[in-house]
């Protein structure tokens, strides 16, 4: 590859007609600053690697929309900037994915975090509306009633393996709901305030 064509258009023309070359220069000069962008916010080397690592094959994969790119160096950062941020929102929400059963049970936080739990309450009350019928009514049965699993399987003639499996079902879906619903002042909140 010519020395000339090291300006970020000129590498992303040569990256969309699959030079690897011009990939590889790419990567090599950017690499140590996404790196350092993710490193800033994430604190966090492995996570930081992945999201460099995931901005290059995000580029690669898409490299056919590249000419069409009039800021290389800004699409870069903005691909960087939003995994960044999926991955903050992920840290948000481990609190109360992790834990959500916890979290459910208690519904009872610090005065001053009263309006960010009526928020993410808000946000698990439609997440519940979403189960398939039964499934909300197991998980409503479990979490608002107190009912064992063999008491939920009695009330509703069905097995305790089924109400463990519908459960298991339900608490997958919220945190996965929970996870990309978070509210983004709560995102910003904790982006900001760490």
């Amino acid at each position: 590859m010519s020395q000339t064509l090291y300006t970020p258009h000129q590498l992303f023309l040569q990256i969309a007609e699959g030079d690897e070359a011009a990939f590889t220069l790419l990567l090599d000069k950017y690499w140590n600053l996404i790196y350092s962008q993710s490193m800033a916010y994430l604190k966090d080397r492995f996570k930081a690697q992945d999201i460099v690592q995931e901005v290059f094959l995000a580029i690669w994969k898409s490299r056919h929309k590249l000419p069409e790119v009039e800021s290389p160096e800004d699409y870069l950062f903005i691909i960087a900037r939003n995994k960044i941020f999926n991955e903050v929102r992920k840290k948000v929400a481990e609190p109360i994915t992790d834990n959500i059963e916890q979290y459910y049970a208690e519904q009872q936080l610090r005065p001053d975090r009263q309006f960010d739990h009526s928020e993410i309450n808000t946000l698990l009350q439609d997440a519940i509306s979403q189960l398939p019928p039964q499934r909300r009514r197991i998980f409503e049965m479990s979490r608002n009633e107190g009912l064992t699993y063999e008491a939920i399987a009695s009330q509703l003639g069905i097995s305790r393996e089924t109400v463990k499996v519908q459960m298991v079902k339900a608490l997958s879906f919220l945190r996965q709901y929970i996870r990309t619903h978070i509210p983004l002042y709560l995102f910003l909140k904790f982006f900001f305030n760490e």
